[in-house]
């Protein structure tokens, strides 16, 4: 088969690599970053995300991953908590890129370190190692675009800023984050806390900007005005910061679905955020960047084009994108979160059938 082009190597380019690599394609990746690096995410792991990773061949508790079986939402002054309708994993994102592009590579993938894409035109991806032509491009540069090729479609604004950090908690702070997901609400936004190792949380968050204005515009001021919240600061008082600055990242269109019948250049595929952004509160995006990378590798292999990929991909994920977006506007509606929290309140086990039916779909995939 013809050399298959990846541009991007995070969760979705490096999956989609060793798929394709593992069926003996020629596959060649471009990545951007000379090193290993931390990607803001929420870095949950669901039981789809564990089974498409289980898939090819990695195990994430053998890649250190813990587990998360319930989930706690804190909201209004109200701590709600119910079992999870699954197993679902916390880990690292550096962790598992890197995994998954030393497996690709191992199979045969060449992996290119340190290039970074500056555009697409007539089928020729200029990079600053020199141009490159192939067949079939995957664009799995995540959240960033690249000249010429801006996401265009339906979503619902950009108005989000968003903030990663790492916390090396002590042990009492651990035991009572235990094996679950805090959902932590706020006025203009809200918070997921994890464990993803056996010492360390991740606490990732979005705000409105006019929230993060209003409390000084910098990440050290809205986290001292999070802290004055008395769950956080439980949790997070006294624990160890371990990245040297929050990882940030801002105007993230949340909702954006590409549409199969618009423009593409010939050959180009999209994946993970590249193709479906949803929103971070039901905890799906790994998945879907995931399940793209399989459906274009089945795609790639089967000789069909991205027009077809598109279609199958968003027949999976479109549902999934709709519902998280519903559920991050009623959260941010005060009457519906009310309301919300009132029904949560008499029935929390409603709370994990939420987490339940905003899961990807499970379609057939070859």
């Amino acid at each position: 088969m013809s050399e298959v082009l990846i541009i991007g190597g995070g969760l979705a380019g490096a999956a989609a690599a060793l798929e394709l690599a593992r069926a003996g394609v020629p596959v060649r990746l471009l990545e951007r970053d000379a090193r290993p690096q931390h990607k803001i995410c929420g870095e949950f792991l669901s039981i789809e995300a564990n089974g498409d990773l289980q898939r090819l061949g990695l195990d994430p508790v053998a890649l250190g991953a813990v587990p998360i079986d319930r989930v706690r939402l804190i909201a209004g002054g109200r701590r709600i908590e119910a079992a999870l309708p699954f197993v679902a994993h916390g880990l690292s994102r550096k962790r598992l890129d890197e995994a998954l592009l030393e497996a690709a590579r191992w199979h045969g993938a060449r992996i290119e370190r340190g290039v970074k894409a500056t555009g697409i035109e007539n089928g020729q991806v200029g990079s600053s190692a020199g141009p490159c032509r192939a067949q079939a491009i995957l664009l799995a540069t995540g959240k960033h675009d690249i000249r010429g090729l801006r996401r265009a479609g339906p979503y619902a604004d950009k108005d989000y800023v968003g903030f990663k950090m790492h916390w090396r908690l002590d042990p009492a702070q651990r035991a009572a984050l235990g094996s679950a997901i805090e959902l932590i609400l706020f006025k203009g936004g809200y918070a997921g806390l994890q464990g993803i190792s056996r010492d360390t949380a991740n606490l990732c968050l979005i705000v409105r900007r006019a929230r993060l204005v209003r409390e000084g515009g910098r990440w050290q001021e809205l986290l001292a005005a999070l802290m004055r919240e008395n769950h956080l600061a439980r949790r997070l008082a006294g624990a160890e910061a371990l990245l040297e600055r929050p990882l940030t990242i801002a105007n993230l269109p949340y909702g954006y679905l590409c549409d199969p019948a618009s423009f593409q250049p010939r050959g180009l595929y999209r994946l993970g955020d590249q193709a479906a952004l949803t929103a971070p509160l039901t905890g799906d995006g790994m998945a879907i960047a995931l399940r793209s990378a399989r459906i274009a590798a089945a795609c790639v292999k089967a000789g069909l084009g991205p027009q077809e990929y598109h279609r199958r991909l968003l027949a999976q994920a479109a549902p999934q994108v709709r519902r998280a977006m519903f559920l991050q506007r009623a959260a941010e509606h005060p009457l519906a979160m009310q309301g919300g929290l009132a029904l949560l309140g008499l029935w929390p086990a409603a709370l994990g059938k939420l987490a339940g039916v905003t899961r990807l779909a499970e379609q057939r995939t070859t």
